[in-house]
């Protein structure tokens, strides 16, 4: 499966969950690489000291994308693509290229913009597969008293894409973990909260797509046992 987290902003956290993601996958038994799209190569960065078992690639550009994701699907079980800050030619090979595309937003008026720009590319590249990627937002850094992470929580539903209904809380814990070279689901007891959050998040998002794909295949006639 080839899964990529985008948005047209810097800022909002694919680094973050990019990395959190495929070691999420690989500490679950999967075989995973990661394909650095991001300028700053952070997450290639993090993923070295985080786990050097996980393959990591990067790519430039659109031909670079398309070749290193083909290789690197051939071979293993998941591919997590961290996507550049914006919306060029490499974020939009990529999600044609995806089966999962996950859009992480912060409590801002900019993300909200920036997501719908996402979420158009999205769809286009949804008409053009026939419905894939399947597309989820996801509430990043969210405050449990701020009046503007509330505020976003009622309004992303309308922005035509899936929300999630765990959010990732604005919380220390993903600082300390990349300082440390790890991620919140192996630091043990003291980042318990986030490590929470991130098992939630992720199995809420792999239990949805199973039963989508589920549905798919009844209405092909297909029976799964």
């Amino acid at each position: 499966m080839n899964i990529v987290v985008a948005n047209s902003k810097g800022g909002v956290g694919k680094s973050t969950l990019s990395v959190h993601l495929a070691v999420w996958l690989y500490d679950h038994g999967a075989k995973v690489a990661l394909l650095d799209l991001d300028k700053q190569r952070s997450s290639s960065q993090w993923m070295i000291e985080a786990e050097p078992k996980i393959t990591i690639r990067s790519a430039a550009t659109p031909e670079e994308c398309l070749s290193e994701l083909q290789t690197l699907a051939a071979c293993h079980d998941y591919v997590v693509g961290d996507g550049p800050g914006g919306l060029d030619d490499v974020s939009r090979t990529l999600l044609i290229l995806a089966d999962l595309a996950l859009l992480p937003i912060t409590p801002s008026i900019l993300d909200m913009w920036s997501v719908q720009q996402a979420t158009a590319v999205l769809r286009y590249a949804q008409k053009i597969n026939g419905g894939r990627p399947i597309g989820r937002l996801v509430l990043n850094k969210m405050k449990k008293r701020g009046t503007i992470s509330r505020e976003l929580k009622t309004s992303a539903p309308g922005l035509g894409v899936n929300v999630t209904e765990n959010v990732i809380r604005d919380l220390e814990a993903y600082k300390d973990a990349a300082q440390q070279g790890t991620v919140v689901t192996r630091m043990g007891n003291r980042e318990k909260n986030a490590a929470e959050d991130i098992e939630r998040l992720f199995a809420e998002v792999f239990l949805n797509i199973s039963m989508t794909q589920s549905t798919k295949n009844s209405k092909k006639g297909v029976i799964n046992g």
